[in-house]
């Protein structure tokens, strides 16, 4: 390959201008597939080949790469790309390759090509053994919501994260935007990146393959951050880190050592029936800096959001604005990815393969209290199984049962001797039952038939076979759900007044205004709050996740529908509504057109509004739903709420924070009710208000089956302007269709699934991106599977 530097890989881009051909061999790895959308970002356009055609493939192909199957010189000649791009695992005699040498046409590997688009903008690099994908992934996140909006390279799938790269516009005036990327030291170029600033998460014993020894690898972490001009983030529980960089100017560090500058402090776990898994303090050079909450499990990640908290803070983000956006953080696929749960098993995938990433990744599962810990593990490479074998040997210590798999050989060549059999009884010879398992099928059933309830399930490693045995597992679990809920069927039953529904495998299309999505597990429909707080312990004493539903405006259930409870209050004893003077005393099940309706009949004006709102009083103080240039809560004064232990509580609306379409305070409290407050006035007045308010909307929307606005609207223009003004309207996508009434809305012509509904959202988004900039964020609450 020709040694061009980042800057003359760039140079040469710039040369070629917009619309010039770049040709990536292996188009649809994590890394290559984010280099091909930041290519398409910047205008130039992509080709390229693959072994196999994947969903990364598929999206960089609806937005115009043109990408084929299999490795065929011809296609150099019929191209003519002013680069090729390829993967260090791209073999030299690859046959695209030899044919760009013979044209001299310039051939670099991709972490070249991605440090020379690094340049182009603010640089931040996420580097370190482990824990890159989930840090530089919260990043990127962090700073999209946070704004303005920033580019990122990920190198795996981030559900949160529309694509594996985005290159952001840079503003018309200001600084550039940030460009988040995670820094691979694996083979040997993490010093060709020259970000701005970096977070360096620890040094270990890895890629061996490559680096002659502990030492070399701690060189090449130092000359990286020496040629980093700005704020250094490093952990300070790394002692190797901490003798490289605490005295180097401009590095700041972070961890649960006591000496830190950002010193972590773990707080009580939230709980069964908690979104968040982790609660933790962070300190600020003996300051408190803010109370933070985050989906992931393990002291490991904690602190991974910690760096991440500390590099935003030096930013300059306060932490009351950082805290919201690590609570929504969801993680990286394949990291404690959970894949299954019910009463019975928790069942997780994750890509740990490096023994210390295994022996985090298990601690953190044993915390949360299974009665077991099943494990199942394919070794990556020949190479690293050889040259960590004292480290495997000991890190799987948690476990009560190891299954191991084949190794999975990424390319290379077996080495005698190196098998997952000898690794199995090296294991074992340290007190772990572990076995050697061929095939992964055998596998999948020697986990199934040891399973027992109260059992966590983990599946470990980089190769493919193993997540797709971990999702057959999880598969098998999800059909065989009928049968366990019998029992827990039976045992909620008891508890609840015989006027209570309760439904096992519920559909949950015909409650909701889309009219698409699967089923839930159970569906309950208490009669009292009594009732309620008897099914909300009861999820918690089973370890069943729960939600509430509403009439099911603004929601977008998934074909494979939702795993756990389903709550909703249609019962009448949570639909009632008193009138005293001018106040209006609701249950969270009154429908908001009700409530607007009785408010008329009672001669109180100023909640006229509300009859543009389809859904239900508790629903809508969720989501501070609006429409006609009003909000909820300002009509609202006192509110009534249950926490998710049944305890029930009475508040002013006030003292309560509300934002654009949200109340934060529902993500841990249930609503019950609230008293709204009109203003007297006369009946015909009001009447003829609501017939105002009904007539606007149904001009503006359509009659089809939707759930409301689809996107929320970004502050350059409204999102029903932007997409008309994309031509999208008409768009569709199976019998999801862009409303030609109003481009935010997206209708049902009645053949709809969730996914058509889905992938047309994701369209739009691309469309908005790649046009115009903009990135549409999704005003519909979208749950399920």
């Amino acid at each position: 390959m020709n040694p061009l530097t980042p800057s003359q890989i760039s140079n040469l881009l710039d040369a070629a201008g917009q619309g010039s051909v770049v040709y990536l061999v292996g188009a649809g790895g994590c890394g290559m597939s984010a280099l091909g959308h930041l290519l398409l970002d910047l205008g130039h356009q992509v080709a390229g080949s693959d072994l196999q055609v994947n969903p990364e493939i598929e999206q960089l192909r609806a937005r115009g790469a043109r990408l084929e199957l299999g490795h065929d010189a011809g296609r150099l000649e019929s191209e003519r790309p002013v680069l090729v791009a390829c993967t260090a695992a791209v073999r030299a005699n690859n046959p695209e390759l030899v044919r760009a040498q013979a044209l001299g046409i310039p051939t670099v590997r991709r972490a070249h090509l991605l440090a020379a688009l690094l340049q182009r903008q603010r640089g931040i690099c996420v580097a370190g053994m482990h824990g890159k994908t989930t840090t530089s992934a919260l990043l990127a996140f962090a700073l999209e919501q946070l704004g303005p909006p920033a580019s990122y390279a990920v190198g795996w799938l981030v559900p949160q994260l529309a694509q594996h790269g985005r290159f952001a516009p840079a503003p018309a005036s200001g600084p550039a935007p940030w460009f988040v990327i995670e820094a691979d030291e694996s083979d040997g170029t993490l010093r060709d990146f020259r970000p701005q600033h970096a977070i360096i998460l620890n040094v270990d014993a890895e890629h061996l393959d490559h680096f002659a020894n502990l030492d070399a690898i701690c060189r090449e972490f130092d000359a990286f951050a020496a040629q980093t001009p700005g704020c250094v983030v490093f952990c300070a529980d790394d002692t190797r880190l901490a003798v490289l960089l605490a005295q180097r100017t401009g590095a700041v560090s972070y961890g649960f050592d006591a000496l830190a500058a950002y010193r972590i402090e773990r707080r009580p776990s939230p709980g069964i029936g908690s979104e968040y898994a982790s609660a933790f303090t962070v300190w600020h050079n003996g300051l408190r800096l803010g109370d933070f909450h985050l989906r992931l499990i393990g002291e490991h990640n904690i602190a991974n959001a910690t760096a991440a908290i500390a590099l935003l803070h030096q930013l300059g983000y306060p932490p009351e604005r950082i805290a919201p956006v690590i609570a929504e953080f969801r993680g990286a696929a394949r990291r404690q990815q959970e894949l299954f749960r019910d009463a019975r098993f928790r069942v997780f995938d994750d890509y740990g393969h490096h023994p210390n990433e295994i022996r985090v990744t298990l601690r953190a599962l044993q915390s949360l209290g299974g009665r077991r810990l099943l494990v199942a593990f394919q070794p990556h490479r020949y190479t690293r199984t050889l040259h960590l074998l004292p480290e495997f040997r000991t890190c799987f210590a948690g476990a009560d049962k190891l299954w191991i798999g084949d190794i999975y050989a990424a390319s290379e060549p077996e080495i005698p001797g190196v098998t997952s059999a000898h690794l199995a009884a090296e294991i074992r010879a340290c007190g772990v039952d572990a076995s050697h398992v061929p095939g992964f099928e055998e596998l999948r059933r020697q986990v199934r038939a040891a399973m027992q309830p109260g059992d966590v399930v983990i599946f470990l490693g980089a190769g493919a076979d193993i997540t797709v045995t971990a999702h057959a597992l999880a598969s098998e679990l999800r059909r065989a759900i009928p049968v366990a809920t019998d029992q827990l069927h039976a045992e909620l039953l008891a508890k609840l007044s015989p006027e209570c529904v309760l439904r096992r495998d519920e559909p949950l299309s015909r409650k909701t205004t889309f009219r698409v999505g699967g089923r839930a597990d159970f569906y309950v429909e208490p009669t009292s709050e009594s009732d309620l707080a008897a099914v909300l312990l009861f999820c918690q004493a089973k370890g069943i996740p729960f939600r509430m539903l509403g009439r099911g405006s603004n929601l977008l259930v998934k074909d494979q529908g939702v795993r756990g409870m389903v709550i909703s209050l249609a019962h009448p004893n949570f639909s009632r509504i008193e009138v005293v003077e001018q106040r209006l005393r609701c249950g969270a099940g009154a429908g908001l057109k009700q409530i607007a309706n009785l408010a008329r009949d009672h001669e109180l004006g100023g909640l006229e509004f509300l009859e543009g709102i389809p859904g239900s009083l508790g629903g809508a103080m969720r989501m501070n739903a609006g429409a006609m240039g009003h909000w909820l809560f300002e009509v609202v004064e006192q509110i009534r709420l249950m926490d998710h232990d049944g305890r029930v509580t009475e508040r002013p609306a006030s003292g309560v924070n509300v934002e654009y379409r949200g109340c934060p305070l529902f993500k841990n409290h249930l609503a019950l009710g609230a008293v709204l407050k009109g203003e007297p006035s006369s009946r015909p007045h009001i009447a003829e208000r609501l017939r105002e308010s009904n007539r606007k909307r149904w001009r503006a929307q359509p009659r089809q089956p939707s759930a409301g606005c689809i996107f929320k609207n970004p502050a350059a223009i409204p999102a029903g302007k932007l997409i008309d003004e994309l031509g999208l309207k008409g768009a569709r996508v199976g019998g999801a269709v862009v409303s030609d009434v109003h481009a935010n809305f997206i209708v049902n012509d009645g053949q709809a699934t969730a996914q058509d509904v889905l992938a047309l959202i994701e369209l739009i988004q691309q469309r908005a991106r790649s046009a115009r900039g903009i990135e549409l964020e999704t005003e519909v609450e979208i749950i399920g599977e």
